[in-house]
């Protein structure tokens, strides 16, 4: 891939962050009832896909209202909760791993330790680009799906992993405190992954 049409990580953030404050107001409501969605956890997948639904309008400036909103939670909830099942059960069961055997001495439960760890990585990193490739695929298959965010990140590693990376601290710090995450921190990781997604077709399709 040439230069010209690598994914510069300082723009794509440059370029959510920029959007995000143009539609702040927004943001800040969409957010805010994000936040008590997945307390009623059966809310939690729709209202996630959802509000990748309208970072996508929120990215091309497109003017997007709560009757939006609320269409695209209904329309994603059942294939946000196909993704969800198989995402939580894996989840749940890496996170119960590293946890209950987390103290256990030895090499061989070391070595297993790590497998569990890389491998929730490994899931983060793809989930990150999950919808946004969801949402722009005509086919949108979950095969299809996890193979362009496999792709992406073979095409754009060093974006690809500093985009991860930063969403990643933007998300540890936030997890504490439900004001910030209130305030929009989760828009602005699914803004960063559209934006990144975003730019990696447009380079694909130029």
């Amino acid at each position: 891939m040439s230069p010209s049409k690598r994914i510069s990580p300082t723009g794509v953030i440059a370029f959510a962050v920029r959007r995000m404050w143009d539609e702040y107001i927004s943001v800040l409501l969409i957010s805010a009832a994000w936040l008590p969605a997945q307390v009623l956890i059966v809310t939690g997948p729709p209202a996630t896909a959802m509000l990748f639904a309208m970072t996508q309008k929120t990215h091309d400036g497109i003017y997007w209202s709560a009757a939006d909103a609320w269409s695209a939670f209904r329309q994603l909830f059942v294939p946000a909760w196909k993704w969800a099942i198989p995402n939580l059960a894996f989840a749940g069961v890496a996170l119960y791993n590293l946890t209950a055997f987390w103290s256990l001495p030895g090499g061989a439960w070391a070595a297993l330790r790590l497998l569990w760890f890389l491998g929730l990585v490994g899931w983060l990193a793809l989930n990150l680009y999950f919808w946004p490739f969801w949402l722009a695929a005509a086919d949108k298959s979950f095969r299809n799906t996890y193979a362009n965010c496999a792709r992406f990140w073979l095409l754009h590693p060093p974006a690809a992993l500093a985009v991860f990376v930063i969403c990643l601290i933007i998300g540890l710090v936030s997890l504490p405190f439900a004001l910030p995450i209130a305030l929009g921190a989760v828009f602005l990781i699914a803004m960063i992954s559209t934006t990144a997604v975003r730019r990696s077709l447009q380079a694909l399709a130029g």
